[in-house]
């Protein structure tokens, strides 16, 4: 049914059904311009008057050739060759009563002639003097067939003239929408990607120019999405730059402090290394930061493991996460309830998500307060939730010395990347970071 819909749709379907309503009006058009015309002509040039006045004529002509040619009443070949001169005329020629002539049978014997032909004494004949005496001339005119003829090829060419109107009537409007669209191409062609290409019935321009529209959009959402990249590559190398900026200008100061100062007490001189080592720490971090975010950005398609539910793919990360934690001294409360609906991920992303948030918690975690890891589930998807309390400290450091949140921005790009879903949220001194997986069978969550 479908095929059949675009068949009706298909530009060839439409032209024929133009040609044939075309050619069907201008065949009506011609039989009813046939008809009047025949009909006019047979009433102006078939009156008796107007044939016994063509008749006169060309019988006066006739008596000339005959007295210029001393013609006899049977010579044939004379009489032949002007009615042939004449070309819509006939003439029998009877001497005495009898046959001695017919155009219609030029080659015939005078005897045969003569013995076939017959005197209808009803007919009108005219007298004319020929070389061997007088004789009768019934002549019989088609005086109105050039009229015929003419009238027929102007009615021909009406017909197809009006065809050929109607045809490009007809297409006219789709040559103008493929004016339309060049016009668009242009458009698009000088860079405005806003123009919205006009998209007009079903047929194949149509397909031409949805084609073109969706191109258009594809290509500006590519545009927008390089150019958020560009521009969010920019930030992050401006905060970056300035992250870095701060502990190399303090590991300058304090590497020049122990180079020109003279330490008597050894207590000191540790208490500066130890700063520039924790400053090089500091840059080493900012430095992975950086390598991990242009891991994240490269695009490139990653490889998903077979489905399985969210207590089994996060029990073991989770149990190494949880060591390492409590072994910098934090407490770690995990609860993993149940869910027999599953997921898919990539391991090596799931790896590096969590080396992320642990990263953030040594970083910024009050070790007093309980790391919480709980399972959340949600209609359509289901994941896990991170919560934990900001110490004082670390409020202060991020006040001094600012953020980039680039961990948490590579944490999103990889989520997106598993088409799933992340989220930060900061309340008061408490801060949480939930992921989301949609379950195997819905698309989005």
């Amino acid at each position: 049914m479908e095929n059949v819909k675009s068949k009706k749709n298909s530009l060839y379907f439409e032209l024929a059904f133009l040609l044939l309503v075309a050619a069907s009006v201008a065949l009506l058009f011609f039989f009813v311009l046939n008809h009047a015309g025949t009909r006019l002509i047979t009433e102006c040039f078939s009156s008796k008057e107007y044939i016994e006045k063509l008749s006169e004529d060309y019988v006066d002509d006739l008596r000339k050739y005959i007295a210029e040619n001393q013609v006899v009443s049977n010579d044939s070949e004379k009489l032949t060759k002007w009615v042939k001169q004449q070309k819509i005329v006939s003439i029998q020629v009877y001497k005495d009563g009898i046959l001695t002539y017919d155009s219609n049978y030029p080659d015939a014997a005078v005897e045969d002639a003569a013995a076939e032909g017959q005197y209808y004494e009803w007919e009108y004949y005219y007298m004319a003097q020929f070389a061997d005496g007088t004789a009768d001339i019934f002549l019989y005119g088609y005086f109105s067939y050039p009229y015929y003829s003419y009238a027929l090829i102007a009615e021909l060419l009406l017909s197809v003239l009006l065809m050929i109107t109607i045809v490009i009537i007809g297409i006219r409007r789709t040559v103008e929408y493929i004016g339309r669209l060049k016009q668009e191409c242009e458009i698009l062609g000088s860079g405005n990607l806003d123009y919205q290409v006009t998209v007009r019935g079903k047929d194949e321009l149509a397909l031409l120019a949805s084609g073109m529209d969706n191109m258009r959009k594809a290509l500006k959402e590519s545009n927008e999405k390089e150019a958020e990249l560009m521009l969010a590559n920019r930030r992050m190398i401006t905060e970056m730059s300035h992250d870095l900026r701060t502990p190399l200008t303090s590991l300058m100061i304090y590497t020049e402090i122990l180079e020109k100062k003279d330490f008597q007490d050894m207590d000191q001189i540790k208490a500066y290394i130890h700063k520039i080592e924790r400053k090089a720490r500091q840059i080493k971090t900012l430095s992975d930061n950086i390598f991990e975010y242009a891991l994240v950005t490269e695009g490139a398609e990653i490889e998903f493991g077979e489905p399985e539910t969210v207590k089994e793919i996060f029990y073991d990360p989770l149990s190494e996460m949880t060591a390492y934690l409590e072994e910098r001294g934090y407490t770690v409360e995990t609860v993993l309830e149940p869910e027999e609906r599953k997921i898919r991920v990539n391991d090596e992303y799931i790896s590096r998500i969590l080396d992320n948030l642990v990263s953030n918690i040594v970083k910024y975690a009050d070790k007093s307060a309980p790391v919480r890891i709980s399972t959340l589930y949600a209609e359509a998807s289901g994941g896990l939730r991170f919560e934990n309390r900001i110490s004082e400290d670390a409020q202060e450091r991020k006040k001094s010395e600012g953020s980039t949140n680039i961990g948490l921005h590579n944490v999103r790009k990889m989520m997106n990347a598993m088409h799933g879903f992340s989220s930060a949220e900061e309340s008061g001194n408490t801060f949480a970071v939930t992921l989301l997986f949609h379950f195997e069978g819905n698309s989005a969550i």
